[in-house]
C-alpha cells in the first residue's frame, strides 16, 4: 500500500476510534462532556412542579441549556422518605457538577452522600435541619429556603373564618421541617388567641383516621410544613368536606388540590432563585448565601370553599394571586 494511502487509513481509524471512545464514555459515565446537574425530589406535588419549572426556565435564561451545554437528570422518591438515601447514593456515583435536592429529607440524604456542590430548594429550616451551619455561605453548599409564613397564614384563617377558635394541626414528629413548623404554629397561635388541637401522624395513610379523631373538637384544620401530611392530605380533605370543616394549608399547590386557602411562597419564583444559584455555582462562585424566601402569595380554592360551606371574603379574593375553581 502506498504510504499516502496508509497514512489516510490510519487517520480514518483514529477518527473512528476517537468518536467511539467519546460516544462510549458519554453513555457509560467514563467521560462527561457536559456538566451534569442532578435534581432529586421527594415527591410529585403541584408546588414542586412549579419550582422545577422555574429552575429550568432560569437556567435557560442564564444560558445553560440541557443537551447543549449541560445535562440534567431527575430522580423522584414518590413520597417514600426511605428511598432518599438510595437516590442520594446513586447520584453521588454519577459525580454531578451540582446536585439539587428538593425538600428537607432529600437535602439531608444528599448531604450525607454527595461530596460535590449542592444547591438545595424547598428546605423549610436549613439550620435546624442540619443542612447548613450558617446562612451566610459555606464552601460547597447553598440553596433557597421556603420557610412558611405562619403568622400571615393564621391571620388569614381569622379573616376568612373569624368564628374559628380551635385549630386542628397535623404533623409528623419525625420530620425536621415539621418540628420547626409546629414550634412556630404554637408561638403564633398563642399570640393570636387560637387553641390548638395537635394531631401527630407517622404516615400518609394515617391522615383520614387522624382527621376523624379530632373532627368533633376543632373549628378548622391546618397542615404544617410537613411532607408526610402534605402527601396524605387527600384523606383529611375528605373528612373536611364531609364534616364542613375549613381546611387550611400552607402552599398554593395544596390549595389547588383542595385546600381552602394559604399564604405561601411563590414556588415558580422559588425555582427561579434556585436556578440563579445553580448558574453561579456552575460559573465557579463559592460560599453563596442561602436565600430565604418571603411568603406573600394568597391562594384560595372556590370549589373547596363551596364544599366546606365557607364564603371567601371579597378583600381576600381581591388580593389573591391564585384563585382555583376546581379541586384537582
Amino acid at each position: 500500500m502506498p504510504r499516502s494511502r496508509l497514512f489516510a487509513a490510519l487517520a480514518l481509524l483514529l477518527v473512528i476510534g476517537g468518536a467511539s471512545w467519546i460516544f462510549f464514555g458519554r453513555h457509560t459515565g467514563q467521560a462527561q462532556t457536559r456538566p451534569l446537574i442532578a435534581v432529586a425530589t421527594l415527591m410529585t406535588h403541584p408546588a414542586l412542579t412549579e419550582l422545577e419549572r422555574g429552575l429550568r426556565d432560569e437556567l435557560a435564561a442564564q444560558g445553560f441549556v440541557p443537551g447543549r451545554n449541560i445535562d440534567i437528570i431527575d430522580r423522584n422518591a414518590n413520597g417514600q422518605i426511605q428511598l432518599t438515601a438510595t437516590i442520594a447514593n446513586e447520584l453521588a456515583g454519577k459525580n454531578p457538577a451540582v446536585t439539587v435536592p428538593i425538600t428537607t429529607p432529600m437535602a439531608q440524604a444528599v448531604l450525607k452522600a454527595v461530596r460535590g456542590k449542592i444547591v438545595f430548594a424547598s428546605v423549610t429550616d436549613p439550620l435546624g435541619a442540619g443542612v447548613v451551619r450558617t446562612l451566610a455561605g459555606e464552601p460547597r453548599i447553598t440553596g433557597a429556603s421556603d420557610a412558611w409564613p405562619y403568622e400571615p397564614q393564621m391571620r388569614l384563617i381569622r379573616e376568612i373564618t373569624p368564628e374559628a377558635k380551635r385549630i386542628g394541626v397535623f404533623y409528623n414528629p419525625g420530620e425536621a421541617a415539621s418540628q420547626t413548623g409546629i414550634r412556630e404554629i404554637r408561638r403564633v397561635a398563642a399570640k393570636l388567641g387560637f387553641a390548638l388541637v395537635e394531631q401527630p401522624v407517622n404516615s400518609t395513610g394515617e391522615m383520614s383516621v387522624a382527621a376523624r379523631s379530632i373532627a368533633d373538637r376543632v373549628d378548622a384544620f391546618f397542615l404544617s410544613s410537613d411532607n408526610t401530611v402534605i402527601s396524605g392530605m387527600a384523606g383529611a380533605l375528605r373528612v373536611a368536606i364531609e364534616r364542613k370543616i375549613p381546611f387550611y394549608v400552607g402552599d398554593s399547590g395544596t390549595v389547588e388540590k383542595g385546600g381552602l386557602a394559604a399564604v405561601s411562597v411563590g414556588y415558580y419564583e422559588h425555582g427561579r432563585h434556585t436556578g440563579q444559584l445553580i448558574a453561579r455555582v456552575l460559573r465557579g462562585e463559592d460560599r453563596l448565601p442561602v436565600i430565604v424566601e418571603k411568603g406573600e402569595e394568597v391562594s384560595v380554592n372556590l370549589e373547596a370553599a363551596r364544599q366546606m360551606g365557607v364564603t371567601i371574603p371579597k378583600p381576600v379574593l381581591d388580593r389573591a394571586a391564585h384563585v382555583y375553581t376546581s379541586i384537582k
